[in-house]
């Protein structure tokens, strides 16, 4: 991608965009939650050719219509979300703090066998992401993660939250 369209993406992503990393509730996981990452770009319903030209561009996620008039395209997982943020990092100005927190996490999380010492370690890096993006709306974090692992006994839990 040239360097002209990397800076585009990234004030687009600063503009009209978010950056995502969330503890989310998962049954079917062993330890009952997951990590997801996620970038996702807004725009009216009647604008949504530039959202196509981005998935042209990007090559990857998924574009869908609210029903409140906007449409998102939205990009999952770590290995297209750092793919992308390594590109347009350099550029970001207002998400810069965002960009360099998740590709942090990103990197820790690869590859990596994750423990229930090691994923409260990971929510505590997570929970960071509630301040820089203004959540109102976040419901699991650290605490609820905690409460989670004291009221299931069967899950190893490590009080190491460093």
């Amino acid at each position: 991608m040239v360097e002209k369209t990397k800076a585009y993406i990234a004030g687009f992503l600063d503009g009209d965009g978010s950056i995502f990393l969330q503890l989310v509730r998962r049954k079917d996981y062993i330890f009952g939650f997951q990590v997801r990452a996620s970038l996702v770009f807004y725009q009216k319903k009647s604008q949504k050719k530039i959202l196509r030209w981005l998935i042209h561009k990007l090559r990857r996620g998924y574009l869908r219509d609210r029903n409140d008039g906007m449409s998102e395209y939205t990009i999952v997982g770590f290995k297209y979300v750092r793919e992308v943020l390594e590109e347009v990092e350099p550029y970001l100005i207002l998400k810069r703090k965002q960009a360099k927190l998740a590709l942090r996490i990103i990197s820790r999380l690869e590859g990596v066998n994750i423990t229930s010492g090691f994923l409260l370690r990971i929510a505590k890096e997570v929970d960071k992401f509630a301040k820089l993006n203004y959540s109102k709306k976040r419901v699991n974090n650290i605490a609820i993660l905690r409460k989670f692992f004291q009221q299931n006994a069967s899950v190893p839990v490590s009080t190491d939250s460093r």
